[in-house]
C-alpha cells in the first residue's frame, strides 16, 4: 500500500483554513472536513473532532468497534497531526486484510460513502484495526479515484508533494507495518507518533510545531 493522507487535528476548522491558506496552500473542501491536496495524490486532511459519546456507541452497536476506538482516540489526540492512512493499490482490500488476519490482528472492514461539492457520490472500503498502532486504510470504489482529486493542484508557496513522512510506533510494530506499506515515503521510527515531515518544495517546515488552541488562531 502507498500513503494516502495524513490527519491534522485543529479546534476551529475555520480559523485554520484561514491560517493554512496564509502561508500559501491551496484549501479544498473534502466534505465535512477540508484538504491540503499534493501532486501526487496524497494529502492533509484539516479535522475537527468532537467528543460524541452517542456516535462511538452506536459504532459499537453496528459492528464498527474499531473505528469507534479510532475516533475516541482522536477525540482525545493533542492538535497537531494525529494519525496517517495508507491506500491500497488494489480495487479490494483483500490481500492486506488476509495479513492483517495472518499477523493476528482483528479489525473491521466496511463500505464507506459520502457527496462531495460537486454533487458527486464516492464509495470507498476502508478498514480500522482495533490495535491504535496500525492505520487504518482504504481501498477504491465507485468514483473514488476518479472524482476525489481536485484538478489543477497548486500552491501559492511552492508545495508540491509529501517527501517524506517519520512516524514513532512502538520497535514491535515496525515490521508489520511494512509488511502493510511498501511506500518509501513513509519512515517508521520507534517513539509515538508524528515525528517529522518533508514537503518537497517548501523552503521552511511550516509544520515544525503542533496547532494549540489560541485565540490568535495560527500563533504557536
Amino acid at each position: 500500500m502507498r500513503l494516502s493522507h495524513i490527519l491534522y487535528k485543529v479546534e476551529n476548522k475555520e480559523e485554520a483554513i484561514k491560517y493554512f491558506e496564509n502561508l500559501g496552500f491551496t484549501v479544498t473542501p473534502g466534505g465535512y472536513n477540508h484538504n491540503i491536496w499534493f501532486e501526487d495524490g496524497s494529502f492533509i486532511e484539516i479535522v475537527s473532532v468532537k467528543r460524541n459519546r452517542f456516535m462511538l456507541a452506536l459504532l459499537k452497536i453496528f459492528g464498527k468497534g474499531s473505528m469507534a476506538n479510532k475516533l475516541k482516540y482522536f477525540q482525545d489526540a493533542e492538535y497537531g497531526f494525529i494519525e496517517y492512512s495508507l491506500d491500497t493499490y488494489a480495487e479490494n482490500l483483500e490481500s492486506e486484510n488476509k495479513i492483517l488476519k495472518e499477523l493476528g490482528y482483528k479489525y473491521n472492514s466496511f463500505e464507506m460513502k459520502k457527496k462531495i461539492e460537486n454533487g458527486v457520490k464516492l464509495k470507498w472500503k476502508i478498514t480500522f484495526p482495533f490495535d491504535l498502532n496500525i492505520p487504518f486504510y482504504c481501498g477504491d470504489i465507485k468514483n473514488y479515484e476518479k472524482y476525489r482529486f481536485p484538478k489543477n493542484i497548486a500552491h501559492k508557496n511552492g508545495a508540491k508533494r509529501i517527501e517524506k513522512l517519520v512516524w514513532g510506533v512502538p520497535k514491535k510494530y515496525i515490521d508489520d507495518i511494512n509488511r502493510l506499506c511498501d511506500d518509501t515515503r513513509l519512515e517508521l521510527v520507534e517513539g509515538s507518533g508524528f515525528e517529522k515531515i518533508i514537503i518537497e518544495g517548501l523552503d521552511i517546515d511550516v509544520f515544525e510545531k503542533k496547532y494549540y488552541r489560541n485565540k490568535d488562531i495560527g500563533s504557536y
